[in-house]
C-alpha cells in the first residue's frame, strides 16, 4: 500500500523507493530519467548503454535539455565538437570536407 510519496509511471503507482533505474538501481524519484522500451533509466545508464557517441570527444550525445548535435553519414558530434581537425574552426553551418574519419574546413581540406 502506498500511503504517501508515491510515483506514477505509465499510469501505475510505485513506492518512490521502488521506482529505480533498470541499470544501476538508483532511485529515480525527483530526478530526470529516460524511458526505453518501457523501462526507466537514469541519464548516466541510458547514456552509456544507448546514446550515440561524439566522433570527436567520444562522450555520449544525449537529447536532454536543448542539446543540439551534428550528424553526417554514420557519425555524430556535439555542436561544440564539430570543428576542423587542423585549425579547429567551428564547422557548424559551414561547408566541410572529409578525409577518412576527420572533417576539415574548405581551406584546410583543400591545402596540398
Amino acid at each position: 500500500v502506498i500511503t504517501s510519496g508515491g510515483v506514477t509511471y505509465h499510469d501505475q503507482p510505485w513506492h518512490k523507493e521502488c521506482f529505480v533505474c533498470v541499470g544501476c538501481k538508483t532511485q529515480l524519484s525527483g530526478q530526470r530519467f529516460i524511458s526505453k522500451d518501457e523501462y526507466p533509466y537514469c541519464v548516466d545508464c541510458f547514456s552509456q548503454l544507448y546514446a550515440k557517441k561524439c566522433a570527436a570527444c567520444k562522450k555520449p550525445i544525449t537529447a536532454l535539455g536543448s542539446a543540439k548535435f551534428i550528424s553526417f553519414e554514420e557519425r555524430q558530434w556535439h555542436r561544440e565538437c564539430f570543428n576542423c581537425a587542423k585549425c579547429a574552426v567551428s564547422l557548424v553551418g559551414q561547408g566541410f570536407l572529409t578525409q577518412q574519419s576527420d572533417v576539415f574546413c574548405h581551406q584546410c581540406g583543400s591545402a596540398p
